[in-house]
């Protein structure tokens, strides 16, 4: 089995990307999603925030995750600690992911953190989706009903994709949804995964 690392800034389209990877017969493993999962579900990680945050980080057995955002976007180290609590929870996550999809040809590892958490290392390849910044701007505005100055703070608080960039091995530009399906086809060709 092959495993695919998916990535890119808020707005590129990674979500878009993933669906064409599991047209083509991949299973998706959302990262992001999953971590939400395990901050409200796991009992260690639940412990573990509660610890770092105080009890009342949690309201009706759900981590307030607008107060989590406050706290870390102003402190790096209180990000630094929820990361190494969670983080390592996500990749054991994964690795049971890809055991209950064995019969799979390849799963895509969907992150927007991908080279921050040190998942990209786990990939045999990772793919940067990318797009014109102003784009990716309006989709966020328009996708989360945000003003531009919110979009531009969380795109501050993420790696640029010249960054990212020189740990993937690929990039899809995702600008014009038509180019997109025959950018991702001809990345599974050249993986001998497209059947």
């Amino acid at each position: 089995m092959i495993k695919i690392g998916l990535t890119g800034g808020i707005g590129s389209g990674k979500t878009t990307v993933s669906k064409i990877f599991e047209k083509f017969g991949g299973a998706v493993f959302t990262s992001d999603l999953r971590a939400k999962i395990i901050q409200n579900e796991n009992p260690k990680a639940v412990s573990a925030i509660k610890n770092l945050f105080g009890d009342d980080i949690y309201s009706g057995g759900v981590l307030d995750r607008k107060r989590v955002a406050d706290i870390v976007f102003n402190d790096s180290e209180a990000l630094k600690k929820l990361n190494g609590i969670v983080h390592p929870l996500v990749f054991e996550d994964f690795n049971g992911f890809c055991a209950a999809h064995s019969d799979k040809r390849f799963v895509v590892l969907e992150s927007a953190v991908l080279v921050e958490s040190g998942f990209f290392r786990f990939a045999d390849f990772s793919v940067l989706v990318s797009a014109d910044f102003s784009l990716r701007v309006g989709r966020v505005m328009e996708r989360d009903g945000i003003s531009r100055e919110k979009v531009l703070e969380r795109i501050k608080n993420q790696l640029s994709e010249s960054e990212v960039r020189g740990n993937c091995k690929y990039e899809v530009v995702n600008n014009d949804i038509q180019t997109v399906e025959s950018q991702v086809k001809e990345i599974l060709r050249q993986n001998n995964l497209l059947f």
